[in-house]
């Protein structure tokens, strides 16, 4: 399970080494009674072919690379959106099993009125199946988040620092009395740039790792997938995000250093989907609202969430008959990928509307240079600037996304194979020698460590 204290200098050494530029040569101390830890950052809408360019300023990511092992690709679950890939990622299961299909809950749907998206909703509203943090948990080890998301209330995180946090928080409080931050950006968090918030999380992981020593870390930056939205993908806007989050990512390796922890910390780098490049908008709602399905009097009132690369529609009293009439609503369109039915999105891991009120009565794809918009009125198709999107199939190139890791426990492989991102959860459960459950994913073997391969 890990290496004999003997060995443990020689492989702080070698790995010090190894992060050359990234880390200081100095001393590490060895822990007493060690147990393994995990660090898991997420770097929003990071995609696999941003890691591949050859001049990508990111020197961090590449020492870590060099350290442990990187994938080709990760593929993301449907549909490929902030929080259900994060909650696939945690969970070992697609959203066909844990039904978050959003940035949020989806309520109001199905009635005479437009639903709407609570991103405050719990964690027990969200996601249906259990989480590798319950199980950390459960097993007795300390567990942290900032600015993770569907964790609302989990009883199971004992540190937090959300994505707009809580003023009177424990770590909010911390940071308050380190003059890291007023009380007033707190209470304006959500009015600060992304970059701005990004810095404030990382200093709060920083309190959590010095302060707390969690044994389980998830920690999410946004910075990328802001830029892209409004710039595009695959320009300097990014690439200089990519610059900035890797200072991030440095800042938190130095604070496990800084806290003792270095030697027994595992590091896990991913992205929870790519980015493509839009021009063109899609309104759904204009279509149903045209076809008269969202008048008082409909007998099957219709509305749409549209959201970016996919779209959900939700008709109330849908019927076999009803569905095929929305189908035919929006076939042929231009800019629509395919329109599908329940049972057709359910081979590409979304849930049934049996399964979860989640589930939509029809999903509709935008095609490449399309995504999906909000409103009900003007045109169908309207063109803007072009701006990053995502939500497109998992089968998208431009949507895979990336995986890192490094530390004990983690072989060093250099480059492994494309493989789905439900297997990052048990592959957490592996190095943390903690039971998950029978989930979807499987733990990545092939870059474990013998010890943690065996169970030691």
């Amino acid at each position: 399970m890990r290496a004999p204290l003997a060995a443990l200098p020689r492989l702080v050494a070698a790995a010090m080494l190894l992060l050359g530029v990234v880390l200081p040569l100095c001393a590490q101390p060895v822990p007493t009674g060690p147990r393994p830890k995990v660090v898991v950052i997420s770097l929003d809408a990071f995609a696999a072919a941003s890691l591949h360019e050859a001049n990508l300023p990111a020197p961090t990511l590449h020492a870590l690379m060099q350290r442990g092992v990187h994938a080709i690709s990760m593929q993301p679950i449907n549909p490929t959106v902030t929080w259900p890939n994060h909650t696939a990622m945690v969970t070992g299961d697609n959203a066909a099993a844990h039904h978050l299909l959003v940035n949020g809950l989806i309520v109001n749907q199905r009635t005479h009125t437009p639903p709407r998206i609570d991103m405050g909703a719990p964690k027990r509203a969200l996601v249906a199946v259990p989480t590798v943090y319950d199980a950390a948990h459960a097993a007795g080890l300390t567990t942290a988040e900032v600015d993770w998301v569907a964790v609302e209330g989990a009883p199971s995180i004992d540190w937090r620092f959300a994505e707009f946090p809580d003023p009177d928080g424990v770590i909010e409080r911390e940071l308050l009395q380190q003059g890291i931050l007023t009380r007033d950006q707190l209470v304006h968090f959500g009015s600060a740039s992304q970059a701005w918030r990004d810095r404030i999380y990382t200093r709060a992981a920083i309190d959590i790792i010095q302060r707390h020593h969690p044994d389980l870390l998830l920690l999410h930056f946004l910075a990328l997938d802001s830029i892209e939205h409004e710039t595009g993908f695959g320009n300097n806007a990014g690439r200089n995000t990519i610059a900035f989050l890797d200072d991030r990512v440095k800042d938190v390796v130095d604070a496990v250093r800084a806290a003792g922890d270095f030697a027994r910390t595992t590091f896990i780098i991913v992205s929870d989907h790519g980015q493509q490049n839009t021009q063109q908008e899609l309104h759904p709602n204009v279509l149903l609202k045209n076809a008269g399905l969202q008048a008082a009097t409909a007998v099957n009132p219709s509305f749409s969430v549209p959201d970016g690369g996919f779209a959900l529609v939700y008709q109330q009293h849908a019927t076999a008959a009803s569905t095929r009439a929305l189908q035919a609503i929006f076939a042929g369109q231009p800019g629509i990928r395919a329109v599908l039915t329940p049972k057709q999105a359910a081979r590409d891991g979304w849930p049934i509307p049996a399964q979860s009120d989640q589930a939509p009565d029809l999903l509709l794809y935008a095609a490449d240079g399309y995504a999906f918009r909000v409103g009900d009125t003007g045109r169908f198709v309207t063109a803007t600037l072009t701006v990053g999107d995502h939500g497109y199939p998992n089968t998208n190139a431009s949507m895979q996304a990336i995986f890192i890791a490094a530390g004990p426990g983690i072989a060093a492989r250099g480059e492994i194979p494309a493989f789905p991102n439900v297997d990052i959860a048990p592959t957490i459960a592996a190095l943390l020698h903690i039971p998950l459950g029978n989930v979807q994913g499987k733990p990545l073997t092939a870059i474990l460590a013998p010890d943690v391969r065996a169970g030691d």
